[in-house]
């Protein structure tokens, strides 16, 4: 049976100040998915500090063999998503534990900032390849409505950042370029949004509509207060859900802190109809797809 695995990252164990004045510490995220046949999938993987220990998850996965990563895609290029295999490459012990055949990303370097200045994702493409070099893998740019089969698992790519001109009127938040996709299993369908943003939600919910319906959804942004499209979940409408978010965030988006009103509204309405709710903070979850 193919599983979908929600890391725990380090960084969810945050429990500090965390509001719009002192700032949104972020809590990463990882993915892993794997097929029915024991081929792996990664998505994004977290910080710097969960280097070691996202190797570790890979390794429970592979029977006591070398992992080896059939495709490992990055959503965006911010530190929590793509800083342990950044770090994994640059630790010689760490990469020669893993294999990766392929990585998939898009950091588009016509996107600017709120000044209008191009290139500000270039730190990002130069990073990943570095990281490629080191691993000897290839790279591959999705495109939209691309399909990848892997055994029993098929990725769709909804959403990807293959319009600057209209993500360029947004005020430079590179969580625009966050990678959209579904993941169909032999049992169930996931869908896995990175730090998708409103824009990216609206775009995606007008071109699919209930086609979007998934019955595992990952929470875009960590499920903090700022999704502002309720279509995007409604469309969804999952029953199983995950939250890559910290006892910080899941604390003050369950209180008055932020005072963001409908942009949390819709996390939380999300959440309270799923049946299965899986918090980054509480441990690695695995489940059946």
């Amino acid at each position: 049976m193919a599983k979908f695995i929600q890391y725990s990252t380090k960084e969810s164990q945050y429990d500090g100040p965390f509001d719009s004045k002192v700032g949104w510490a972020a809590a990463g995220m990882g993915d892993l998915l794997v097929s029915g046949e024991g081929k792996l999938i990664v998505v994004d993987g977290g910080c710097n500090n969960d280097a070691e220990s996202f190797v570790e998850l890979l390794e429970k996965y592979s029977d006591g063999k070398k992992p080896v990563v059939e495709l490992w895609i990055i959503t965006h290029p911010h530190g929590d998503h793509y800083g342990a295999i950044n770090t994994i490459s640059k630790n010689p012990d760490l990469a020669s534990r893993i294999e990766v055949k392929k990585f998939m990303y898009w950091f588009p370097m016509e996107f600017t900032n709120k000044d209008g200045v191009a290139g500000i994702l270039e730190y990002g493409n130069k990073d990943m390849e570095a990281v490629t070099a080191v691993f000897g893998a290839e790279i591959e740019q999705p495109y939209r409505d691309q399909k990848i089969n892997i055994d029993d698992l098929e990725l769709h790519f909804l959403y990807v950042p293959d319009d600057c001109s209209v993500l360029n009127t947004a005020g430079g938040n590179s969580n625009h370029c966050s990678l959209i996709f579904t993941v169909q299993g032999p049992e169930k369908k996931a869908i896995i949004t990175g730090d998708a943003y409103g824009r990216s939600m609206q775009i995606t919910a007008w071109r699919y509509h209930h086609a979007l319906k998934c019955d595992i959804m990952q929470f875009p942004h960590h499920a903090l207060a700022d999704s502002f499209c309720k279509d995007f979940y409604r469309y969804i409408d999952a029953k199983t859900v995950f939250l890559p978010i910290s006892i910080a965030g899941y604390r003050s988006m369950h209180s008055n802190l932020y005072a963001n009103g409908e942009g949390c509204m819709i996390n939380l309405v999300a959440e309270a109809k799923a049946d299965y709710v899986y918090k980054a903070f509480e441990g690695t979850f695995e489940v059946e797809i």
